[in-house]
């Protein structure tokens, strides 16, 4: 199987390094998308985004030929993470401690020549990217059999709540800014509790008026 990787850098011999490394370490095939950052960080994110990829692996210095930038790769990471959930990431840096002092989290932080001599990161990147798809695979098919046993009859409590659940997650990992949150949404448990209440006290009121006929 072949999978797409945005790659981010604005130096185009580390862009020319990162594709040789695909081709010579890379035990499955990678499609590279080449992205060079954009003055305003929005407009890159977008960019990688609309690309389609599987995962995302960015250098971590963005303005070394490109003095305009005012971002680094730790910046454009926590700004898709905002966006979609658990989505597969990486960030290159030739000093791996630069990028962990600035707050990186240490667990997708890699060297450079750990990328140039072995195929482990590429390895990595594949088991971070099937992980992410299953996960998002079985949460949709449980979604499918919730709702087909929905339609013949209903949902228990606690299927309800695991169905907005799932819903929650899927939503997450695909984009956030279009997610419903939870505590807005209302199960057909709750409108069934709602009506019964409206009943009870509809039989309470009518037995109070009949009192005082």
């Amino acid at each position: 199987m072949n999978y797409k990787v945005a790659y981010i850098d604005e130096v185009d011999s580390d862009i020319r390094s990162f594709k040789r490394s695909v081709l010579l370490r890379a035990n499955t095939k990678f499609e590279v998308i080449v992205i060079k950052p954009k003055e305003d960080i929005n407009e890159t994110v977008e960019e990688i985004l609309a690309s389609s990829v599987d995962a995302i692996v960015s250098d971590f210095k963005l303005s070394e030929e490109a003095p305009q930038i005012h971002y680094n790769g730790s910046d454009i990471i926590n700004a898709v993470l905002r966006i979609r959930d658990n989505f597969p990431v990486f960030i290159l840096t030739s000093f791996e401690q630069d990028a962990e002092d600035k707050g990186s989290d240490v667990n997708i932080v890699y060297e450079k020549v750990d990328v140039q001599e072995s195929s482990k990161f590429f390895d990595k990147v594949v088991h971070q990217i099937k992980k992410h798809k299953s996960k998002i695979e079985s949460a949709e098919l449980r979604i499918l059999e919730l709702k087909k046993k929905q339609k013949d009859n209903p949902l228990t409590m606690s299927e309800e709540q695991e169905l907005i659940d799932l819903d929650s997650l899927v939503s997450n990992s695909l984009d956030k800014r279009g997610f419903i949150k939870n505590d807005i949404k209302v199960s057909s448990n709750t409108d069934r509790l709602q009506a019964l209440i409206n009943k009870a006290d509809d039989i309470i009121s009518a037995i109070n008026n009949k009192k005082y006929e």
